[in-house]
């Protein structure tokens, strides 16, 4: 089993440009109902995480006037760590255990999807329950 088991394609996932404003990842992040977002840069590298932490605590210093702002320009107080196609699965759940997703990036570092943490629980569930260490659903 190898990353890509468990990727959900970039074409599937909510991502924001790094230049986009302040206003429009509210807005988006609020449609999708997600905390967390990858950036992108022009060429489609990863560059980091947006939380929605970070959107407050931006315009907690800076005011509604904050929210014209880059998405370039609002710290991020966690760097979320992106790892390649190729990683050992062992060090994806390794990562996974700190965030809700992991960026997975080919090696010039575009963006190819991401791994969602509840998909890696969901197969460990599989596993589980296929081996009799989990009772079947709707058994007591």
């Amino acid at each position: 089993m190898n990353v890509a088991f468990f990727l959900t394609p970039v074409a599937e996932v909510v991502w924001l440009p790094v230049d986009a404003s302040v206003d429009v990842a509210l807005g988006m992040m609020r449609r999708h109902r997600y905390s967390a977002v990858p950036l992108l840069d022009h060429r489609g590298c990863y560059v980091g995480t947006l939380t929605e932490g970070d959107l407050l605590y931006h315009l907690a210093d800076r005011g509604l006037a904050g929210a014209g702002a880059r998405l370039d320009e609002v710290p991020r107080r966690v760097e979320n760590r992106a790892i390649g196609v190729d990683t050992d699965v062992r060090e994806l759940i390794q990562v996974a255990v700190d965030q809700n997703f992991v960026p997975v990036v080919d090696s010039r570092g575009v963006l190819m999807g991401i791994v969602r943490r509840n998909a890696i629980l969901a197969q460990l569930e599989r596993l589980l329950r296929s081996n009799g260490l989990l009772p079947t659903r709707g058994e007591a």
